[in-house]
C-alpha cells in the first residue's frame, strides 16, 4: 500500500510529518484528512488559535518520493456550503496509469515465474531420466568438446 505523508502547512510555516501513513489511493488519503480537519480545528480553538488564523491552515499530501499531490486548506473542509472535492482529474488520471502499468507488471512478473517453473520441471525431468540411467554403478560420462552423453557407449541425450 502507497505510503502517504501530511505536511501541515500554518502561519508559522510547514510541520512536516517524516512518518506518513499507509492509504490504498490518494481518495482515501484525501478522505482521512478531511475527517481529521474538524477535529484539529476545535482542538486548536481550544489551545487558543484564532479563528482567523485557522483559514491559512491547510494540509500538504505528498507521497513517499516528497512530490506534493494534493493540497486541502481547512477552508474547503469547514466552509458548511460546500462538499469536500473529490482529487482534480489529473490526480485521478495518474493514479489510473500507475494502477495500469502495475497490473502489467504483475502479469509479465507472473510469466516470467511461469515460464521458470516450467523449466525447473523440465530440468527436474531430465535429472530424472540421468539418475535412472546412472543407476547400478554405471557412470555417465560426458564425451570432452561434444553436447553427447553417454552411458556404457549408448548415447543418452544431445
Amino acid at each position: 500500500m502507497p505510503r502517504y505523508f501530511f505536511h501541515l502547512r500554518t502561519p508559522d510555516g510547514l510541520q512536516w510529518d517524516g512518518e506518513g501513513v499507509p492509504f490504498a489511493g490518494l481518495d482515501a488519503a484525501y478522505l482521512d484528512v478531511c475527517r481529521t480537519i474538524p477535529a484539529m480545528t476545535a482542538e486548536l480553538q481550544r489551545t487558543g488559535t484564532r479563528p482567523r488564523q485557522l483559514l491559512r491552515y491547510a494540509f500538504e499530501i505528498a507521497d513517499a518520493e516528497g512530490q506534493l499531490l494534493m493540497e486541502v486548506p481547512f477552508t474547503e473542509v469547514l466552509d458548511g456550503a460546500r462538499m469536500p472535492r473529490r482529487p482534480a482529474p489529473a490526480l485521478d488520471q495518474k493514479a489510473r496509469a500507475e494502477i495500469q502499468r502495475s497490473e502489467r507488471l504483475i502479469a509479465a512478473v507472473q510469466q516470467e515465474r511461469d515460464a521458470l517453473y516450467a523449466t525447473l520441471s523440465q530440468t527436474h525431468a531430465l535429472l530424472a531420466r540421468l539418475r535412472a540411467l546412472d543407476m547400478g554403478g554405471q557412470g555417465v560420462t560426458k564425451r570432452p568438446s561434444t553436447t553427447t552423453w553417454e552411458t556404457k557407449g549408448r548415447n543418452v541425450f544431445r
